[in-house]
């Protein structure tokens, strides 16, 4: 792991940007100090689209972000205290880190990361498609109550088990479960941005959920929706808009998401990417391939040959 000591105290990087030679351009360069020489132990894993590292150290330690100009991208990093405990700073918010607990920061903008001793740290960097959500991601970050809503809690508790068991992972298993990690940050943020679901209407609203799920291949229009459970197009619009979203911005979302998994299905590799879309509901594959690229940051081929690692021929 790249580490120079300098009087102001050890400039780390290549902990998450593995592709990275040179802090210049590394996404992930910071700045550690500590009362003793800089020492710790660093496992790099690779997560599908997603980089982690499992740092642990004995001494307190401080962290800062230390940026270059010609850094090769921006990005927000989730870190888990698996051990000792930890303080993050950020845009004015405070999280105190106990272990099991995590906290969502941008790696670009000022930060402060304390670590108190002997302790153990899960840090990840957001694949493209969460660090798509930047309006609910500004809400999350250094957001104390993030992992304390039920789907934070049980993002924490995957991270946890991931850590432990990532060495006894293989290629695919760490693959999927990627998908799987990224897709609960997402519904955390998400969470985190609606609030507590109205309790009267939670089980209407449940039921319209399960509908669209079970028939995202077929008309989903608001009429059908509304008409399959006897409620009118005004109220279906309601029981959306109480959620933060609208009916035609979920039936797409839930769209793309099941298509961004069976993308990343070496199984289906030699289905060609309209096929896949098409087979969710999503026939244009200009305007599919549009939409996938704005909720996700990539295009579908991009995705595609990114999470498999190769240029199949189904692809083109």
């Amino acid at each position: 792991m790249p580490v120079e000591h300098r009087k102001d105290g050890a400039v780390v990087f290549g902990y998450l940007d593995t592709e990275s030679a040179d802090r210049s351009r590394a996404f992930d360069t910071v700045l550690v100090r500590a009362a003793d020489p800089y020492r710790a132990a660093f496992r790099s894993h690779r997560f599908g689209l997603l980089s982690a590292c499992d740092i642990s150290g004995d001494h307190r330690i401080q962290v800062r972000p230390r940026q270059s100009p010609a850094t090769r991208r921006a990005g927000h990093v989730l870190g888990l205290v698996l051990s000792g405990s930890g303080v993050l700073e950020q845009s004015s918010r405070t999280a105190a880190l106990a272990p099991g607990d995590f906290a969502l920061y941008s790696g670009t903008r000022p930060f402060r990361l304390d670590l108190s001793g002997p302790y153990r740290y899960l840090v990840v960097s957001l694949d493209a498609a969460t660090a798509s959500l930047v309006r609910l991601i500004d809400n999350a970050t250094s957001n104390r109550e993030l992992p304390r809503t039920p789907s934070g809690r049980i993002l924490a508790a995957a991270l946890t088990e991931l850590a432990h068991c990532a060495s006894q992972l293989g290629p695919l298993a760490k693959q999927e479960i990627g998908e799987h990690v990224a897709h609960l940050l997402r519904t955390a943020i998400r969470d985190l941005d609606r609030g507590a679901d109205p309790g009267t209407r939670a089980p209407l609203f449940a039921r319209v959920l399960h509908f669209i799920d079970r028939h995202l291949a077929e008309d989903l229009s608001p009429a059908r929706i509304a008409a399959v459970h006897h409620i009118s197009v005004r109220y279906l619009h309601r029981l959306f808009h109480d959620h933060g979203e609208t009916v035609c911005d979920h039936v797409r979302r839930r769209r793309l998401e099941r298509i961004r998994r069976d993308l990343a299905d070496p199984a289906l590799a030699d289905l060609p990417v309209y096929s896949v879309a098409a087979r969710w509901g999503m026939r244009d594959a200009s305007h599919f391939g549009k939409l996938f690229r704005a909720e996700f940051a990539l295009s579908p081929r991009r995705f595609r040959k990114h999470v498999l690692g190769t240029d199949n021929a189904a692809q083109r």
